[in-house]
């Protein structure tokens, strides 16, 4: 993108760049910041916009992710590469810009947008790992550097121990503490003295190397101990050969490795300014916009980001430009934000193009522009002959002449600073050719002329700054397609102008221009009042549909708790049935343990009672010799008990029957007609009510009188899933208290959803030891055999 230091500094981008470059962490990504430029394609937009969501992600996620420890090492790299040696501060702080950078790399590292800044820079850790080897965190240089160090500063320290027992001893000599200022030992050019008193200077036989200020102390070597010095001195001369031969080494590896140190700087660099940005707009409270080339502005809620560094509170403005129209004319009062309008169209924009997030609503719109013109502010200079008219000309005639199709020209008080007439027409001629060459222009005016232009002129809108007419003070909101009026009049009595004096202007206003303004304040009165009406409605809606919500939020824990409720109620109720059944099979296996054979005695006894007192009340049933059978007529076989069902009959004295899980062929004559059911209940005194569910057929057995017997085969079919398993449980624990060990459940073909219900339900029942299909000629797929 195109945009001169002028045009920035106009819209006080460069403002913006020392916020952002404020956010950075070392030098390098703080001269980048403050040089920060918009891109100049669409595609480098993006990828800019990318890196600052990707860097807020990153915060959020890991919220000390940084540069910590990095250090601008630029002097260090251009002096080891012009074969200097580096001193151990300067190693250190090679080696913790290094940890620096693995440490951002690892954080990065799954963050496409980041990584790709890292993606040629390989941070040479073999020279950080030689660094900390050789060289401490305080910047001291260790024993272990090398071999040859290490004996140097044994010698040294051996020399020192020696030098050390001679001064003892020799400050313990009486004639030498006579003389002595101090009973002590110092240092003189790196040679070990005593501090003599002057007047006996000439006692201690030895060099002298130093005096004090005053004069009264000479510090002397004495001759006792010249020979052990000379041996410190020559250790300390070994060892710091040594120590240099160590930063030598670690100097040439810096050098070797400079260009992997330069481009590991690079990427830090732009790393810095990249959080910088996301630190900028968290600062902002600012969203990411949706980028453009189609020349289409959709500002919402937009604010200027140096109105919401200040502080406060800052009124949100919502601009478009480019959809519909190409042109903006903006009018209305002064000190109503006019001016502020086309700069935060103009920064916002600057902003999105060089990776920045703007501070508007998510979902505002900005175009990448090639190039940015503003003419904003008042320019004249005495000392370069410069009018109002003159600067303001001055700068649309460099937009003339730079400006082509897509860019973006701001233009304030276009036309201002002369003859009114003159000025509005000039400033229409402007407009109409920014507008043919495909420019988008958001001018500012107070020329009716121009108002009245952007209603008759196709592409060009007008907009109005809005005024409170209560209060007499702007509101500082944005209101596109209706011209606002100066209210130059209302200004002035506000700020204190006599009564009589505004009289007299109004005066002088044309018919015309007191009724167009007339016209465009009861405009603005009305669109103040549906606004109001507008937001009353709004907060209406909110409410109700936060009621709404809560209402919804209350009905489902409702329904959660009921649900909750029936299912503890119901493993509440399953439990206490299967302890029952425990029970009773407890019960029932230690009487049988007991008294088998009494109870059986006892059961035979009463079976034959039974059975007598059938033959002798009970006349037999008529004989069916002679009957025709119909298919479900209730017969029992000669010799049996069961009563059975009449399958079918073929009409020659054939007829097959089922009984329980049996199917036989019989002759008719053999075959007797079953008591009735409802008859025999009735004689009973007593109806004993029907244990099945609605649609579904159970087969039930009558021996004797009143009693009822488990069947060895339910029929579920025809019967809903539910209602099926409910009455498949309760078959199932007669069963079991009957003694079964098999039992058949029919259930049928069909869709296969009833034979997979039962399944699952035989599977989970603690009844039920196995269950299988029942073979082919036992109704294979339509039956399950159960074993308990």
């Amino acid at each position: 993108m195109s945009a001169d230091r002028k045009t920035l500094a106009t819209l006080e981008f460069t403002s913006v760049r020392e916020m952002l470059a404020e956010r950075t962490s070392f030098a390098p990504g703080h001269e980048l910041a403050a040089a920060l430029e918009p891109a100049s394609t669409l595609a480098d937009a993006e990828r800019l916009q990318d890196e600052t969501a990707s860097a807020r992600e990153l915060l959020r996620d890991l919220p000390a992710a940084g540069l910590g420890g990095a250090k601008d090492v630029r002097d260090a790299l251009r002096r080891a590469a012009l074969a200097g040696r580096l001193d151990p501060d300067q190693l250190v702080a090679v080696a913790e810009t290094v940890r620096a950078a693995e440490r951002l790399w690892a954080d990065v590292d799954g963050r496409p947008a980041l990584s790709a800044r890292t993606r040629f820079a390989r941070p040479p850790a073999g020279v950080a790992t030689a660094i900390e080897h050789a060289i401490s965190a305080t910047a001291e240089v260790l024993d272990r550097a090398s071999t040859g160090l290490a004996s140097a500063r044994s010698e040294l320290r051996s020399a020192q121990s020696r030098l050390q027992q001679r001064l003892d001893a020799l400050l313990r000599t009486p004639d030498l503490v006579r003389v002595l200022q101090d009973p002590i030992v110092t240092r003189r050019g790196g040679r070990y003295v005593v501090p003599v008193k002057a007047e006996h200077r000439g006692a201690v036989k030895g060099i002298v190397h130093d005096q004090s200020a005053s004069g009264a102390t000479v510090f002397i070597e004495p001759l006792e101990i010249l020979d052990a010095n000379n041996r410190v001195r020559e250790a300390e001369l070994a060892e710091r050969r040594e120590v240099d031969a160590v930063l030598d080494g670690l100097s040439r590896q810096v050098e070797r490795a400079g260009e992997e140190l330069r481009l590991t700087l690079d990427a830090l660099a732009a790393l810095d300014v990249i959080l910088a940005k996301a630190l900028l707009a968290d600062a902002f409270g600012a969203e990411r916009p949706a980028l453009n080339a189609d020349g289409v502005i959709d500002l919402i809620g937009a604010r200027h980001p140096l109105l919401v560094a200040r502080g406060g509170e800052v009124v949100a403005i919502d601009v478009r430009l480019g959809t519909d129209f190409r042109a903006l004319i903006i009018t209305g009062p002064n000190t109503g934000g006019k001016t502020v309008t086309l700069k935060t169209i103009g920064i916002l924009v600057l902003m999105a193009q060089a990776g920045l997030q703007v501070p508007a609503e998510r979902g505002s719109s900005v175009p990448v522009v090639p190039r940015v013109f503003a003419d904003i502010g008042d320019e004249q200079s005495i000392a370069q002959s410069l009018s109002t008219f003159s600067s303001h000309l001055r700068n649309v005639v460099a937009t003339l002449a730079g400006a082509q199709k897509g860019d973006l020209a701001l233009l304030d008080e276009i036309g201002a600073g002369t003859d009114p007439d003159e000025g509005a027409a000039l400033a229409m001629a402007v407009l109409e050719t920014l507008l043919a060459r495909g420019v988008l222009v958001a001018a500012t005016t107070h020329y009716p002329e121009l108002k009245a232009f952007a209603l008759n002129t196709p592409g060009v809108a007008n907009a109005s700054v809005e005024f409170d007419a209560e209060t007499l003070r702007p509101t500082y909101r944005v209101h596109v397609g209706l011209p606002g009026a100066s209210n130059a009049f209302a200004i002035a009595s506000r700020l204190g102008l006599e009564r009589g004096v505004l009289l007299r202007a109004e005066a002088h206003l044309s018919e015309l221009h007191r009724s167009l303004e007339r016209t465009l304040r009861e405009a603005e009165r009305q669109r103040t009042e549906l606004s109001a009406a507008m937001e009353e409605a709004r907060i209406a809606q909110a409410d109700a549909v936060r009621s709404l919500a809560e209402a919804q939020r209350d009905a489902e824990r409702l329904r959660r708790t009921a649900l909750e409720d029936a299912h503890q109620a119901r493993r509440e109720g399953e439990e206490l049935v299967l302890q029952a059944r425990r029970a009773l099979r407890q019960a029932e296996s230690a009487r049988e343990r007991s008294s088998r054979r009494d109870l059986l005695s006892e059961a035979r006894a009463a079976l034959e009672e039974a059975e007598g007192a059938a033959r002798t009340s009970t006349p037999a049933p008529p004989s069916l010799a002679n009957e025709t059978f119909e298919v479900g007529d209730r017969v029992i076989v000669d010799g049996t008990t069961e009563v059975a069902t009449v399958l079918s009959a073929d009409g020659r004295g054939q007829v097959e029957v089922a009984a329980g899980a049996m199917r036989l062929r019989v002759r008719g004559e053999s075959l007797r007609r079953a008591p009735d059911l409802a008859n025999e209940q009735a004689r009973d005194g007593f109806a004993r009510p029907s244990r099945r569910a609605p649609g579904i057929r159970r087969d039930i057995v009558e021996s004797g009188r009143g009693i009822e017997q488990v069947p060895l085969q339910l029929d579920l079919r025809g019967a809903r899933a539910e209602e099926a398993l409910i009455e498949l449980d309760r078959y199932l624990n007669d069963a079991a208290l009957a003694g079964y060990d098999r039992v058949r459940v029919v259930h049928g073909k069909g869709t296969g959803a009833l034979r997979a219900a039962v399944s699952e339900a035989l599977a989970r029942h603690p009844l039920v030891r196995a269950h299988e299909i029942a073979a082919r000629n036992d109704g294979g797929e339509g039956a399950t055999v159960v074993t308990l």
